[in-house]
């Protein structure tokens, strides 16, 4: 591009931007801006609720209410999850009780072995029941 066309083109953008900006402005102070907005987000508001209803009316949910139920599912599932990791480990901790108990009752049917002998007693011998001890 020339000197000339970039120099035009700026001149055009500047303008541009400043009848932009006039034009903004005016529309912030104007009262009937204001309230064209103000009418304009009400009746959004009202469209939605006439919505909602009709939608209820046929039974059907609305958009906010299937996200609600959306999280509300996803709350559950986490909980869910959680729930079945405590019932394994619960569940493991039941084996491992079960297991020991088994283990507890076969050594109890198990004979039961004669104890160690005591040092310096044998044990036999002498008729009186004292202990015989050695020199």
């Amino acid at each position: 591009m020339s000197e000339d066309d970039e120099g035009i083109r700026s001149r055009v953008q500047s303008r541009g931007e400043k009848a932009a900006a006039d034009l903004a402005q005016a529309l912030i102070t104007s009262p009937a801006f204001g309230q064209a907005v103000s009418a304009a987000v009400l009746a959004r508001e009202k469209a939605g609720e006439a919505q909602r209803a009709a939608m209820g009316a046929f039974n059907v949910s609305s958009q906010d209410e299937a996200q609600r139920l959306e999280r509300r599912l996803r709350v559950l599932s986490e909980r869910l999850e959680e729930s079945e990791d405590r019932l394994d480990r619960a569940l493991v901790q039941v084996r491992d009780l079960s297991a020991e108990i088994e283990t507890l009752k076969s050594d109890r049917k198990k004979p039961a072995r004669p104890r160690a002998k005591k040092s310096g007693s044998t044990g036999k011998g002498s008729s009186s029941g004292k202990a015989e001890s050695k020199p």
